[in-house]
This record gives structure tokens, sequence and C-alpha cells, in this order.
């Protein structure tokens, strides 16, 4: 058996492409099949680009394929019966829902469509599954829950904490990861904020005018960003929105504390791992600051429950229940027996 998986374009991002290339790894060693990964020519930015990139996709063969997010309407141009597709959230219909034309768009071509096709449907969360049957109707009631994995190479790496000036690891800047109210809670906190991800002027200005000790780090390489992780005393991920929220699990693999909001899907993939606070309020996120650098002994017990917790959810694990759909769909198996 052969199994394409299928990445959107690069520059685009990197979580995607990190856990499907760890699955990607972790299917060939542990079963007997072939695997390549194709990346999508253009980045999606217009209907021409989409075009050009379904073009593509239908000149490619393979037993399986695997879409593992981003790029939904690949699966318009491959063969239903031998697709999974992968749908990490619902973030564009979110997005755009006070646009019309382009939620239609979205709906349709990146959603509806592509789910209807698709041979099987997975999303790693239950929220991004109840989201899709709230968008879709009876037809996201096919999505199948699998965890993401976290990056195998991220591993427990004590070190001391350092109380007196801590070290902020923020990763994300788009505008759901509130980096504004995480810079307006920090005000007058002696620490350091290493910020990963693009700034805007505007947020140079608000980090400035709250005098803010910070670091900023663009397009780094996996091996640069684990240690940001490692050489961080606590990761904030106060974010308004996610469909799965992978730098938790990150931070509790390497065994930094995390401040977290407290919204679905990351109270139920991190339970007791985290603390959490509302993340629309800026004391809330001040205060949750101030106790994890004050309160050593709820800090440990905090990273240790992390520990707990990321066993979990490895890449052997989301790759077995990945093969398990793969041979599924290679036996052209009915949906519900699957879900059983």
């Amino acid at each position: 058996m052969q199994i394409t998986y299928l990445f959107r374009s690069p520059g685009t991002g990197y979580s995607i492409e990190t856990v499907f290339g760890h699955i990607r790894q972790s299917m060939s060693l542990l079963h007997d099949v072939q695997t390549q990964d194709v990346q999508m020519p253009n980045i999606s930015h217009n209907l021409r680009q989409v075009w050009q990139n379904l073009r593509f996709v239908r000149r490619l063969h393979a037993d399986i394929f695997h879409i593992t997010g981003d790029v939904h309407y690949a699966a318009l141009a491959l063969p239903a019966s031998r697709t999974v597709l992968t749908i990490h959230d619902c973030g564009p219909l979110k997005k755009f829902r006070h646009r019309p034309f382009r939620y239609v768009a979205f709906w349709l071509l990146w959603y509806y469509l592509p789910v209807r096709r698709a041979r099987y449907v997975t999303v790693v969360s239950e929220k991004t599954r109840q989201e899709l049957i709230r968008y879709l109707g009876r037809i996201g009631e096919k999505a199948i829950v699998v965890p993401n994995g976290y990056d195998p190479s991220m591993v427990y790496t004590p070190a001391r904490f350092k109380a007196e000036r801590p070290v902020l690891l923020q990763v994300g800047t788009a505008s759901n990861k509130n980096l504004l109210r995480l810079i307006n809670a920090l005000y007058g906190i002696p620490c350091t904020l290493v910020i990963v991800g693009t700034l805007t002027d505007d947020i140079i200005a608000y980090l400035q005018t709250h005098q803010i000790d910070y670091r900023h780090y663009v397009n780094l390489s996996r091996e640069a960003l684990i240690d940001c992780y490692i050489n961080c005393d606590m990761v904030t991920f106060l974010s308004t929105y996610e469909g799965f929220g992978m730098p938790i699990l990150e931070a509790n693999a390497i065994g930094r504390v995390v401040l977290a909001s407290a919204l679905e899907p990351l109270l139920s993939i991190a339970p007791g791992a985290a603390h959490f606070v509302d993340p629309t309020d800026t004391i809330a996120i001040r205060q949750g600051v101030l106790r994890l650098m004050d309160d050593e002994y709820y800090r440990n017990r905090l990273i240790e429950a992390g520990l707990d917790t990321v066993r979990r959810y490895s890449i052997d694990k989301a790759t077995e229940h990945y093969a398990a759909i793969y041979q599924k769909a290679f036996r052209n198996t009915p949906l519900a027996e699957v879900v059983a």
C-alpha cells in the first residue's frame, strides 16, 4: 500500500507539517507501507491558485491519499473512496462569518464539498467535530476524532525556574493568539517575553509603550524552536480560538509550566496540566503569571501533571489510529464499522 500525504504550500505554516511528518515516518517504520509527502505548488490566495492546485493534484497516483489539513479542497480532485481528510479547525468560517462572499467560498470549497466527498474525515478534537456539525449539519457527523501527537524530539529537560525574572515564551502572533492582552497584563512584571512569529509595527509600539523586555524570532527551524522551549521558564498560550493546542503539549513534554486559556479544546486536552484563565480578562492573565512565578509547589504540580498528560498524545498512538483508517479505506470498509 502506498500512502501520499498532501501538505499545503511551503511557507504557509509548520505545525501541520511537523505532526504529519512524524506520523509519516512512524507509519513507514511500524507498518509495511510506502509513504511520500507532496506539497501544493501554490498558496491558496485566490480561486485561480486553487484551480492550479486542483490540476496538480489530479495527476497524483497512490493507493491512499491523506490531506493533512488546510487545503481541504484537494479532495475534489482525488478519488473519493481512497481519500482521508483531516480538519484541524473551522477558523475560516468563524473569521469570515461577516463577509458573505468569502464565507460561502470557504464553506463550500474548504468544508462542505470536501467533507461530503472524502471517504473518511478526521478531526483533531471533539470541539472541531462539534463545530463541523454546527456548520455543516448531519454531514459533519462522519468526522472521527484522532488527536494530534506531539513532536517526539521534545523530551523532558528539567531546569531551575528563574523566579526573580522568568522567561516567558509566546508561540504565535496571529490575532487569536491574544498577544496584546498578554502584553498589557505583563506591564510592570519583571520578566522577558520571547515571541515567535511576525510582529506588526503596532505590536512593537505596544511592547515599547508597556516597557516589555522582549526578544523576537521569525522563521525558526524546528531545532531552534525546541531550544526556545528549553530556555524558557513559562509558556503562555492564551488563544481566543484553537482547534487543538499543540504548544500546551510541547511545553508539557519539555517540562515547562503553562498559562493557558480556559476554553475548549484546551481544557479537555490538558486538564490539570496548565493554569487556566479567562483569555479576555487581562487582570486574570496577570494574576496567573504572578501565581506561577510565586507558587513553586503549584508550579511543580502542574509540570508533573503535564508529563502524565503527554503520554496520551504520542505520535505512535496517532499513527495507529490512522493506520486503522488507511486499512479500512484500502479495503473499502463502510464508515459505520470504522466509527465503531
